[in-house]
């Protein structure tokens, strides 16, 4: 049976498309890029210097540290600078999926859509977003020696990982991989809240680099939360973090979560939902759904049950209720795993050579881009009467060559990656292999 589901990659309607081609306009107006205004009378007004003043002027510092802990002010955004944060958010997906994610969180409204990311671009620079995902586990080791007078900073991010309060195993019964969070393994005094703003932001990377568009029926682009509040006590409540996540997925990530299992809640957690609750975001909170290993039990919010009603239980470890006789292990980092990242004579002669054949890839995609939108507006115009002149043709065309060229990209974006990220748990585990390839089942190897 056909899927009616659009608004995805391969499944968009006429007017949808319509609304990512006027999104790609703005965010190139953006970057800087000529945009042949005379080839179509059908183009969206050029707002371009009310964006810059409403979404991407730095905000006010308040005087602590970003999330990778740098201080003081932040550089203003040029045209430039929007160009490469921009091309960073998309890593390695089709630059139309990232958009459509928030184009379908604002209803395509092209405006709001424009503005939540425009605004997302800005704080991921704030929060030097770059540096966390190039340095993962290791940002915290060698980063700001004292002589350097900034502030110094708790080094926890790799004890974070060792806990085991935080991993990827499995897939659902919709195929979305399974993030887990151990809650009682947290303890909100052992780390000051911008390294658990770090391990937080670079969880959620991780888990995006692997996610997996699946095109028209959306599946592959959303992942399954597990809270698992086994055990969980009021020592291990952490207000700072559930905000935190909390505006990370209702703002800044949106359309990344399929659904949130709080799992085995005991009786405490009952009265801090009810603090929790009306934060949620409406679209957030329609997602969460409470489970135990029994079926029974919780609150009066949702209808409890079984957590094997959404994971198989081959998918589960065992103290889930499942029958995966896996158990989580630590994988530390191993000298010489990052040797690509080393600053030497062959590292930066292959590292530049790929950035060049990246940088006319990320050319020639946007050129496609412009041209494939300019000729889709003008047709539009044409058939709602506002448009005069000739109709344009060739536009399947230049959609084909975008989609070659963004799978040109992400072959460049893996071959890249070794030489300006460090490798992670997801790459030592065998989940995330050396070309981008994720794991069957999304299960480890080792």
């Amino acid at each position: 049976m056909a899927s009616n589901i659009t608004g995805h990659l391969g499944s968009l309607t006429s007017v949808e498309t319509v609304k990512l081609q006027e999104t790609w306009i703005h965010l190139f107006r953006l970057c800087g890029q000529d945009i042949p205004e005379s080839a179509s009378h059908n183009l969206p007004p050029d707002h371009t210097t009310s964006h810059r003043q409403d979404h991407l002027q730095p905000q006010p510092n308040h005087h602590r540290p970003n999330a990778a802990g740098n201080t003081g002010a932040v550089s203003p955004i040029t045209p430039a600078i929007f160009r490469d944060l921009i091309w960073n958010f998309f890593q390695a997906e089709h630059p139309d999926v990232m958009v459509l994610r928030f184009l379908r969180a604002r209803k395509w409204d092209v405006d709001s859509a424009l503005g939540m990311l425009l605004s997302t671009l800005r704080w991921r620079h704030e929060q030097g977003l770059d540096e966390i995902v190039a340095r993962g586990e290791l940002l915290n080791h060698d980063y700001h020696a004292a002589a350097t007078g900034e502030i110094k900073l708790d080094k926890n991010m790799m004890a974070h990982y060792k806990s085991g309060k935080a991993f990827i195993r499995g897939v659902d019964k919709s195929g979305r991989p399974v993030f887990v969070v151990r809650v009682r393994l947290h303890d909100p005094d052992a780390q000051s809240p911008e390294c658990m703003e770090r391990f937080v932001l670079h969880n959620i990377e991780t888990m995006r680099s692997i996610l997996r568009s699946q095109h028209s029926s959306g599946a592959g682009e959303k992942a399954c939360l597990i809270f698992d509040l086994t055990g969980f006590g009021l020592k291990n409540m952490d207000f700072h973090v559930v905000k935190f996540l909390v505006l990370a997925f209702e703002a800044r990530y949106p359309e990344y979560l399929g659904v949130v299992l709080v799992h085995n809640a005991p009786w405490v957690f009952w009265g801090i939902w009810r603090v929790v609750k009306p934060w949620l975001d409406p679209v957030i909170a329609a997602k969460i759904q409470f489970t135990t290993s029994n079926g029974n039990g919780g609150g009066k919010d949702k209808t409890t049950g079984r957590l094997t009603e959404h994971i198989d239980p081959k998918n589960l470890e065992k103290s889930l209720g499942g029958t995966d006789d896996w158990v989580f292990t630590y994988h530390p980092p191993v000298d010489g795993e990052n040797h690509r990242m080393d600053e030497n004579e062959l590292n930066r002669e292959v590292r530049e050579r790929l950035k060049a054949e990246r940088e006319e890839l990320m050319r020639r995609f946007e050129r496609a881009t412009i041209e494939w939108g300019v000729k889709g507006l003008n047709n539009q115009g044409h058939m709602n009467g506002s448009a005069a002149g000739p109709i344009s043709d060739g536009i399947a065309e230049v959609d084909k060559e975008r989609l070659e060229l963004a799978k040109k990209l992400q072959q460049n974006f893996w071959a890249l990656d070794p030489y300006v990220r460090a490798r992670n748990p997801c790459h030592r585990s065998g989940l995330l292999g050396p070309n981008g390839e994720v794991a069957i089942d999304f299960k480890g190897t080792s």
